[in-house]
């Protein structure tokens, strides 16, 4: 199963910050072994971050109301494959030794590693966990990933849904319910809370919020549920009966509607019951995740943990920083510094983008500022693609006229978004997007046109 019973690195998870490791630390010119318990890419190439930006780009590929679920779900397959193939490449040209099992510890230094046809103890100068996280399953929710799914077996579905509820109006559950309404399901989005997406601009939000409804998503804010269960219609097929109640104006209203599908998006849980944190001292929170110092490192100094096992940002292109940063200090002892301008995607239709700060934190810290705005119908490549939604904001200073932050949704979000965060990595004021040239007709011209909107309120 394994080349050799000695390493200098043993890596527990072949995600995002697990690949970004193992690869790190071959470059540097140590013996590295990669363990993976399912498939070979982790749960963001199988499960979570591939899977559901591929059916994305799918659906939207479709004509509107038109894409089948069944069918779609079947060409992302086909992507999580290739890109497998990919992952298991990379391992081999950088000469990571790449294996399937269960890793364990047995001590600081030491990992047992289980697989089907073999158990074998490895010592390692250092051991790096990063074994993600996976969907909260409560034990009252009757899953049965027909009726009542989590965002892993939604991937499985093998029918196409007419009504859909979607609970947790956060970044998954939002991306999920705009990619079935976009395939003619009829979505109902519930979440308890009163504001949608609390952590992301509020006027891009109330540009969600707005397509949201143009695309047919029912948003049940405020909302709560009971009473959920798996049910049959009259043609014996398996369907979800629940409770929705919510909490406005007119005080507490309670509805009982079926479903073909819930898909339950409430939080998840980290991946660390195989690992036997307790023989090295180490134990979870309540969430399932593990403490690191700002190097990445536990409290068993030999041990590093990265990714989503340790929390926000919790996003694939984070927690790929944090193992290469993670490496650095294990075996040069260079200091972790984590980049501040780091964007935040978010893969709804339309899909929304940001880096740097928000409004609301300018307005608690009193600091004076304009905001520039270029609405995408008002660009010559807007009207091209027929986004009449998308716009782009940026945040200036209005002393030092710096760019504080940068704000999209529309088209091209996820992709325009690098703009802004070069500009402001490198302390770049409104001016240096007034005095360069942009290709025409572009959206990253969005740029230019926000930065004059911004000179004309610093006037």
């Amino acid at each position: 199963m394994v080349q050799k019973k000695k390493y200098d690195l043993i890596v527990i998870g072949s995600g995002p910050g697990g690949h970004r490791a193992a690869v790190q630390a071959s470059k540097l010119g140590q013996r590295v072994l990669i363990v993976e318990k399912d498939g070979m890419g982790g749960a963001c190439l199988h499960t979570g971050t591939i899977p559901s930006k591929a059916l994305r780009e799918q659906a939207l590929a479709s004509e509107k109301g038109r894409a089948w679920a069944t069918e779609l779900m079947a060409r992302t397959h086909g992507v999580i494959e290739e890109e497998r193939e990919v992952t298991i490449e990379h391992f081999r040209r950088n000469g990571v030794e790449a294996v399937h099992g269960t890793a364990s510890l047995t001590g600081p230094n030491r990992v047992k590693i289980v697989a089907a046809d073999e158990s074998v103890e490895i010592e390692a100068r250092y051991i790096l966990i990063a074994t993600g996280t996976r969907p909260r399953r409560p034990n009252d929710i009757p899953f049965d990933d027909k009726a009542i799914c989590d965002s892993d077996s939604i991937l499985k579905l093998d029918r196409h849904p007419t009504t859909m509820c979607v609970l947790g109006a956060g970044v998954i559950g939002c991306e999920y319910a705009s990619i079935f309404a976009r395939m003619g399901v009829k979505v109902v989005l519930v979440d308890a809370r009163p504001e949608l997406l609390g952590s992301i601009d509020r006027e891009i939000v109330e540009a969600l919020t707005k397509q949201f409804e143009k695309s047919g998503v029912d948003l049940r804010l405020a909302t709560e549920f009971k009473n959920l269960k798996v049910d049959k219609d009259r043609e014996g097929k398996p369907i979800a009966r629940i409770e929705l109640v919510s909490h406005g104006v007119a005080g507490k209203e309670t509805e009982e509607r079926m479903f073909d599908v819930v898909l339950y998006c409430l939080g998840r849980t980290g991946n660390y019951e195989a690992l036997n944190l307790s023989a090295v001292g180490l134990e979870p929170d309540k969430r399932g995740q593990l403490t690191v110092d700002s190097n990445y490192q536990t409290s068993v100094p030999s041990i590093y943990a990265v990714g989503d096992i340790i929390g926000a940002p919790a996003l694939a292109a984070s927690s790929s920083e944090q193992g290469r940063l993670a490496i650095l200090h294990a075996f040069t002892g260079e200091k972790a510094q984590f980049p501040d301008t780091f964007p935040y995607g978010i893969y709804t239709i339309p899909e929304i983008s940001s880096v740097g700060v928000q409004e609301s934190v300018l307005k608690a810290r009193n600091v004076k500022y304009v905001v520039g705005k270029a609405p995408f119908p008002v660009l010559a490549r807007g009207k091209m693609l027929n986004d009449e939604f998308g716009f782009l904001k940026i945040l200036v200073h209005k002393k030092t006229r710096r760019v504080m932050g940068v704000h999209v949704i529309g088209t091209s979000a996820t992709e325009l978004v690098h703009i802004g965060q070069v500009a402001m990595a490198f302390g770049a004021t409104v001016d240096f997007f007034i005095e360069n040239v942009f290709n025409y007709p572009t959206l990253a011209e969005a740029y230019k046109v926000a930065a004059i909107n911004a000179e004309n309120k610093l006037m």
